[in-house]
């Protein structure tokens, strides 16, 4: 298991997921405090802030996709249902990202800023998060086109007996 490339890719797969959980993704400004934007929680950027929204779903996608890239890295003996796993795991990814980059700040921050008659500012904590992104996505991706190079592998080897 271990021997085989693709399973350093699940595994970085499975650990970028859980970084990006604890990882502030981006800060809002007000003009009566800062918060910090993470996918746990919006809290206010202080050593005790208080959290204003909680954003459990974020998280749960986020550890829901760090789940499956485990759950793929010990499929190892059956290389079809992995490549299906890592399938699934790259869409559930796309959505978690979808929900992180878009519904967050355009629909969630902005209902709750407008119902407490505030203008805020969102800026992303852009480095990181690309790199991270780029990182879960391209693990993801060379994890399934492996898996996909040993099962042809294999039925090349099958096909000469």
């Amino acid at each position: 298991m271990i021997q085989r490339v693709q399973s350093i890719f699940l595994l970085i797969a499975t650990i970028v997921p859980i970084v990006l959980i604890f990882l502030p993704l981006g800060f809002v400004t007000t003009d009566l405090a800062q918060y910090s934007y993470n996918a746990i929680s919006l809290k206010e950027n202080c050593p005790d802030g208080n959290s204003v929204i909680r954003l459990y779903y974020l998280a749960f996608c986020l550890a829901l996709t760090a789940g499956m890239a485990c759950f793929a890295l010990f499929r190892f003996k059956n290389r079809v249902k992995q490549m299906q796993t890592v399938s699934f795991t790259m869409i559930i990814f796309l959505i978690t990202l979808l929900l992180i980059l878009w519904v967050c700040p355009d629909i969630v921050f902005k209902k709750f800023f407008a119902a407490r008659m505030e203008d805020f500012t969102f800026t992303f904590n852009t480095v990181p998060l690309i790199i991270l992104i780029v990182v879960e996505a391209i693990c993801l991706f060379l994890a399934n086109r492996f898996i996909k190079k040993d099962e042809e592998l294999v039925r090349s080897a099958d096909r000469i007996r």
